[in-house]
């Protein structure tokens, strides 16, 4: 699968797995808001009907006037309240209203055997309850075409409100997705680049050897002592692939596992385990190294194995870097909480558009590479990813043919 739709399927699979989170959260709550503002509607209706009819069935509705009876129904708490009152089938009173016209009243279903039912007639909508009192049978309606009317509005608005909130939920699920795989994307392609000038560093030495050794397949006559030189440059490669994969190791290493481990040691001392070797590569290579240490006892505590790499990092660069008689310093002065660790050299510096790239992993200038000085790129890379894990702040200072300075601040005491 290509990189590309690689990533466009992660994409695309976040945005939909957002989008189906909040549809399901926003349907959900549209659907309960809708069956709570309906109850409350028509659970407000109802009490008003039944509030009624028990006030109709508390009183005496059948007043006598003489011979004659008349019959008085409590007036409703509200004119939306509708009430017919039926002798047999011959209405004997009703409340004003607008909705029902003589020969137009409303029609219980036979089946009613009382309670709170939902009425439909000529094109209204009523909630209606029928009972008996005195001999009379009343009828109380209440329209609901403004609650209904209303809950459809509500209805309406949800749904706009759903489309614009999936339209806003698929433009910001689709930008969170971009930049969550933003650093996916690049710790990938990181991986990628990593994997490939691993490839070619390693290829050069390879075919170093495989051509030394093609060479003396090609004479089996020949007596081993006669490949004595190519036998050396093997070797030779052979340390470099050793070195090359022992960086690797450690800078992935680095990369998963970034635990620290502090052993407490006087600094003194522990400069003294590096200065003891490179005093002796410096006579072998005719250049002149300086160790400047606090004349007084400095303990830390540190993750020894991890400082030293990065000072024997700066060091080989140092050496590598430098001509005969050309000078490298190694100086440590004390700060508040930390110790600052500079290591100078008067080799043959870093332009400015280099250093730009100077800690990227594999990078070796055009210039190093033409005057054929050996590396694998790796060293400066495992250093600030060291230096990341200790809490060390590196910087660095060069003036292109005339030296080089880094400066290593590290805290006194590491966990």
């Amino acid at each position: 699968m290509r990189q590309s739709d690689l990533f466009i399927r992660t994409k695309r699979n976040i945005i939909l797995s957002t989008l189906s989170i909040v549809l399901i959260c926003l349907i959900t709550f549209i659907l309960v808001t809708q069956y709570f503002y309906k109850s409350r509607l028509f659970e407000g209706v109802d009490q008003q009907l039944l509030t009624h009819k028990n006030m109709i069935l508390n009183e005496e509705i059948i007043k006598k006037k003489g011979k004659s009876e008349e019959v008085i129904i409590p007036a409703p708490l509200t004119p939306d309240l509708i009430s017919f009152v039926w002798r047999g089938s011959e209405l004997v009173d009703k409340s004003p209203h607008t909705y029902f016209g003589e020969g137009n009243y409303p029609v219980f279903p036979k089946e009613y055997e009382g309670g709170l039912i939902t009425l439909e007639s000529k094109g209204y909508t009523y909630r209606a309850v029928s009972f008996e009192k005195e001999g009379l049978r009343i009828q109380l309606l209440f329209n609901v075409d403004p609650q209904i009317l209303s809950v459809k509005q509500l209805e309406r608005a949800n749904g706009l409100s759903l489309m614009v909130l999936i339209g806003i939920t698929l433009a910001l699920a689709s930008y969170l997705a971009a930049l969550v795989l933003k650093p996916v994307k690049k710790a990938y392609n990181e991986q990628v680049y990593f994997v490939q000038d691993a490839s070619h560093e390693m290829r050069t030495p390879l075919a170093v050897i495989k051509g030394q050794v093609e060479l003396m397949t090609a004479h089996p006559q020949d007596r081993i002592e006669e490949h004595f030189e190519q036998f050396s440059q093997m070797i030779g490669e052979i340390r470099s692939l050793e070195k090359l994969n022992r960086d690797l190791l450690l800078l992935s290493k680095e990369d998963i596992e970034s635990k620290t481990v502090g052993e407490a040691i006087e600094v003194r001392t522990f400069i003294g385990e590096i200065k003891e070797f490179y005093t002796e590569l410096a006579e072998l290579q005719n250049k002149h190294f300086i160790v400047k240490v606090p004349d007084s006892p400095v303990n830390v505590k540190w993750d020894l194995e991890k400082v030293k790499r990065c000072l024997i990092i700066l060091l080989e660069n140092a050496f590598k870097y430098t001509d005969e008689e050309d000078t490298i310093l190694l100086g440590m002065t004390k700060g508040n909480k930390s110790i600052v660790v500079r290591i100078e050299d008067s080799g043959i510096g870093i332009s400015k558009e280099d250093q730009k790239r100077l800690f990227d992993r594999f990078f070796r200038s055009s210039d190093v590479r033409a005057r054929g000085i050996e590396g694998s790129g790796i060293g400066l890379s495992l250093l600030q990813s060291l230096a990341h894990t200790l809490g060390i702040k590196v910087q660095v200072q060069s003036t292109y043919g005339k030296g080089t300075v880094f400066t290593l601040e590290i805290p006194l005491k590491m966990n």
